[in-house]
């Protein structure tokens, strides 16, 4: 996964405006970069990496929404993430049945590559409509985007309370979701867990240079649970997408999804009761409360 571009010379005493300024600036620079490589060739890291870019560029122009007319155009990435995110999640599942099928004889490699064909199918649909979203964020959002930055306004400093109420609350949030799943293993529940997870470890990384210390021990804590959450995630879909071949694809796409539903559910099992076991651990240290000091 790319790095952020630092963004040198602010610190806690910095003016908001003029912070928000220079990191929606960056992070929108950082979409772009990746942008340049898509617009050859949409390969499954490019796609990966500019997903990555405009998460950071979104929890940029949530953070910030409050000094100028950020919240329209949050939806406006969120427009292209979900397009990137479409054809991201087709390159995984795809590229994880193809991987199941080596070594494998060739009767049954026969059958899992049918079963990835028909998984992968709606791919050229979803790179169509990539490409749109692509055109418009080229031709509508980013002008904008790039207007909305000169207009930001508003008082507070870069690592005030304001800053570090809004990450309270999250961090609250994030509390909420893993004792509830605590209580009941839902996938439901990991979902809203994993998003949460993966909105403030961004959130901590804008406000880097403000609160180093803290938002370091944050983003630690932060990253081997959004790497949990995320294999689970996947298995979830995964187990989904095979359940339904299971039932309405052909004979030999029945057999292989078949077969790799078994594996699946073992795979989810330990996905599982490895987060189960990290949340115990959270909750033992209390962890979560602990960070939520750090930002007192």
């Amino acid at each position: 996964m790319a790095r952020p571009t630092p963004v040198r010379g602010l610190g806690p005493d910095s003016r908001l405006a003029e912070a928000a300024r220079r990191l929606l600036t960056s992070r929108l620079a950082d979409v772009r970069h990746e942008e340049d490589a898509l617009t050859r060739k949409l390969t499954m890291d490019g796609v990966h990496d500019m997903r990555v870019a405009t998460r950071r560029l979104r929890a940029a122009l949530r953070i910030f929404r409050g000094l100028g007319e950020l919240e329209p155009l949050e939806q406006e990435v969120k427009h292209l993430q979900d397009a990137l995110g479409e054809v991201r999640d087709l390159h995984v599942q795809g590229d994880w049945l193809h991987q199941a099928a080596q070594g494998t004889k060739a009767a049954r490699r026969s059958g899992y590559e049918a079963l990835r064909a028909s998984v992968t199918s709606p791919l050229a649909d979803k790179e169509k409509r990539l490409r749109r979203a692509l055109k418009r964020w080229d031709q509508h959002t980013v002008p904008t985007l790039l207007d909305a930055t000169k207009h930001l306004a508003g008082p507070g400093r870069y690592g005030g309370r304001r800053v570090r109420r809004q990450l309270r609350r999250r961090l609250r949030t994030l509390e909420t979701l893993m004792a509830d799943y605590t209580e009941a293993p839902d996938a439901l529940i990991a979902h809203e867990m994993r998003k949460t997870v993966k909105k403030l470890r961004y959130e901590a990384e804008i406000f880097r240079p403000a609160m180093r210390r803290k938002m370091e021990a944050l983003q630690e804590a932060l990253v081997s649970l959004q790497e949990l959450l995320g294999e689970l995630h996947d298995a979830d879909v995964r187990m989904g997408l095979l359940e339904g071949m299971a039932a309405e694809g052909k004979e030999a796409q029945r057999t292989a999804a078949r077969t790799l539903l078994e594996r699946v559910r073992e795979e989810r099992a330990e996905h599982s009761a490895h987060t189960a076991r990290e949340l115990q651990r959270w909750h033992a240290e209390k962890l979560a409360r602990g960070l939520r000091h750090l930002l007192e």
